[in-house]
């Protein structure tokens, strides 16, 4: 009776582990999980920081979603960003409608992991501490 017990709980976690799985992917591959991410960080408490970045290179987004629209596609890709002082986080950066075409640096608006905002830069407005660990 023991094993029978056992056992059910063993399928029962697999079967959970499966749900989980199959729910993370279809978020992740419909946008939902990037835009949960994106809306969390701007909801939750987190400061805003500013941070710079690399553009990141063309094609090496994460995932990729239609816009809300249908004409096109959103591209998000993770970028490692550094603060004035040098302090490094990785964030979220969503380009709507288009890659990156990696030219340049990006100044980002950064909260918790996602960028909330961010433009192009040229590479002389970015602290020193920000360029030496990119």
């Amino acid at each position: 009776m023991r094993r029978r017990s056992v056992a059910g709980g063993v399928a029962v976690v697999l079967v959970a582990l499966a749900i989980g799985a199959w729910s993370h992917a279809a978020l992740r591959d419909s946008g939902w999980g990037t835009a949960l991410r994106s809306v969390a960080d701007r909801v939750l408490p987190n400061p805003t920081v500013t941070m710079w970045a690399p553009a990141p290179a063309p094609g090496s987004h994460v995932s990729s979603y239609a816009d809300a629209t249908g004409a096109g596609t959103n591209y998000v890709y993770l970028v490692e960003a550094r603060d004035a002082g040098g302090g490094a986080r990785e964030l979220q950066l969503i380009f709507f409608g288009r890659e990156s075409d990696g030219a340049g640096w990006l100044e980002v608006e950064a909260r918790g992991g996602s960028g909330v905002r961010y433009r192009p830069c040229d590479e002389a407005d970015v602290p020193a501490a920000a360029r030496a660990g990119s």
